[in-house]
């Protein structure tokens, strides 16, 4: 069975009607102001950029270009205010939701687990770099500050996409982007709250699979959620800029929706630290978010709005980010970068060491 979002949460979080009823409402808001008003500022914009063209006159060509058209239109302000409001009002419902029975949540992810067919290693000694200590996502204390994070996120993130990874289809599309092979160990970096790992574990059963992560918090639940479908993971937490990891270590060092969280520095880091790790011919596999220049200037315009407006202050860095550029530059060959799937912001770099 392809476990999902629908299957993880189904005896383990409940919620009141009226608190099922706001998720609701959340959730069909965003979908559709983005569907209505969102689109016509687009139609707007391409009609404005389709005169100028006709006239002879510049057109955007970046995101930067784009701005001063949009900004002033009512429907893209409208819509945005709604997608800011609405992530403003998702978080501290979910946490007042689940709190009756947070006791409860909270005793699950101490429970201990019988014959555990995985691992869990926690570091409380772990250091917390200081671009982690934020609100990502305007989240109230970020991956880690509240214990109760990994049950908030768990349901919040299904509203976050607006039901459409409600099955995992981003962790999956990552995943398949793998070659076929026999492979004997592959790290999900940044593996959060485990859906991405149980992935390569699905897609690779005979494979040992490592998942990593800096939030305790993520790092219990995930633990969790993978032995409770009887799946064998190794969890551990530490920084994946620098690993405990033994050279040469991993086949495939794999990453899903990791990058854009991080700055340019740290990223370095990262792909460094999978080369050491890496063996000889083994692949590093990054899914995230499409740097700008794979995508339309309104395109990268409306991408480039999460930086400043949804606890997300890494991810300008990411869309002017070059991969292939900082994967060369400490060794990787082979480097190819291609959509995640046809039309998606999400996209796939590969190296092979």
């Amino acid at each position: 069975m392809a476990i999902t979002d629908t299957e993880v949460p189904r005896d383990w979080i409940t919620f009141k009607q009226e608190d099922r009823a706001t998720l609701d409402f959340l959730n069909n808001i965003k979908t559709v102001s983005a569907a209505v008003v969102g689109a016509v500022a687009r139609q707007r914009y391409e009609a404005i950029v389709a005169a100028r063209r006709a006239a002879g006159e510049p057109v955007p060509s970046g995101p930067a270009e784009v701005a001063p058209i949009v900004d002033p239109m009512f429907e893209w302000r409208a819509d945005r205010f709604i997608s800011r409001h609405a992530q403003e009002m998702l978080w501290p419902r979910l946490f007042a939701a689940l709190a009756p029975d947070e006791n409860y949540y909270l005793a699950e992810l101490e429970r201990p687990v019988p014959n555990p067919k995985g691992s869990l290693r926690l570091n409380p000694e772990v250091a917390l770099p200081p671009y982690y200590e934020i609100d990502y996502h305007i989240q109230p204390g970020g991956m880690h500050g509240k214990p109760m994070i990994p049950w908030v996120m768990q349901v919040g993130r299904a509203v976050y996409h607006s039901g459409a990874n409600d099955r995992w289809e981003i962790e999956r599309g990552v995943a398949a982007a793998i070659p076929a092979g026999q492979y004997r160990r592959i790290l999900d970096l940044g593996c959060g709250l485990g859906s991405s790992t149980i992935v390569l574990k699905e897609r690779f059963p005979d494979a040992e699979v490592y998942g990593i992560d800096l939030s305790a918090p993520f790092l219990n639940y995930a633990h969790r959620v993978a032995e409770r479908f009887g799946i064998a993971i190794h969890f551990s937490q530490q920084n994946a800029e620098r690993t405990d990891f033994p050279d040469a270590f991993f086949d495939v060092v794999s990453s899903c929706i990791l990058f854009h969280e991080i700055p340019d520095e740290a990223a370095q880091n990262v792909i460094a630290e999978a080369y050491r790790i890496l063996a000889p011919g083994g692949l590093l596999n990054i899914g995230d978010v499409a740097a700008y220049r794979h995508l339309d200037p309104y395109r990268a315009f409306f991408s480039d709005w999460q930086t400043e407006h949804n606890g997300e202050p890494y991810w300008r860095q990411n869309g002017f980010r070059n991969l292939p550029e900082m994967m060369r530059a400490v060794g990787f060959r082979e480097i190819g970068e291609r959509p995640l799937r046809p039309g998606a912001i999400q996209w796939i770099t590969q190296g092979r060491k």
